[in-house]
């Protein structure tokens, strides 16, 4: 984690999600962080959400783009239909092309889990992202972060301690108005999550009641 948090020079970390407000529940803390340290942050959506909501009374993609602007990132919407993102040359290619915009140093996307049971738009996009990640030449690092689907086969070996970015987590959350009505998308729900993983760093000092904050993710790929 230290070496992500002191870049020598600006690095940029590109997060690849199927769709708007994935990042925000997976791994926005982290983005947060990394932007208060300098990092420039891109975050590459590949469908624009029609399937989650009525696009006649939501704009998925302006919610997408008031989430970012917390903390000053870009965005980049693909052209992929939602619920039918096809694991294809297609979005290998759009992947690779965001690959050599942006030359990340860390790339961030789903963790689809080992039965590939996970959404067919998270399967594919993960495994886009290995491919392209794969043969990039610069090696960027590569993280899987938690989704919300309580899949059994995560078991992370990456943390990050976002407590001090909580609160902007919570409010890229709400800026997704037309997710509210999905558990998931809860501040409680989301306060459980994120506090599980604690159990893996106790404190020492008893005195310390304040509660702390996690983002977990399965490191697939770091190079030193």
């Amino acid at each position: 984690m230290v070496q992500f948090l002191s870049p020598t020079v600006e690095s940029t970390v590109l997060s690849v999600f199927a769709h708007p407000d994935d990042a925000e529940l997976s791994c926005f803390g982290l983005l947060a962080k990394l932007r208060e340290s300098g990092w420039k942050i891109v975050m590459a959506i590949a469908t624009r959400g029609e399937n989650g909501a009525d696009s006649q009374a939501w704009n998925r993609e302006s919610e997408a783009r008031a989430s970012a602007a917390l903390i000053g990132a870009e965005v980049v919407f693909g052209d992929f239909r939602d619920g039918s993102v096809p694991r294809s040359s297609d979005l290998i290619g759009w992947v690779d092309s965001l690959l050599e915009t942006w030359r990340p140093a860390l790339i961030v996307t789903h963790f689809a889990g080992e039965a590939r049971l996970a959404h067919q738009d998270h399967v594919a996009v993960e495994a886009a992202v290995h491919i392209a990640t794969r043969r990039a030449a610069w090696l960027p690092d590569l993280l899987l972060a938690e989704g919300v689907d309580a899949e059994p086969s995560f078991r992370p070996n990456w943390f990050a301690d976002v407590t001090a970015q909580f609160d902007c987590k919570l409010r890229a959350l709400a800026t997704h108005e037309s997710q509210a009505g999905k558990p998931y998308m809860r501040a409680d729900f989301t306060r459980l999550r994120a506090r599980r993983w604690e159990l893996q760093f106790p404190s020492n000092d008893m005195s310390e009641t304040a509660p702390r904050y996690w983002e977990a993710f399965v490191s697939a790929r770091h190079v030193i």
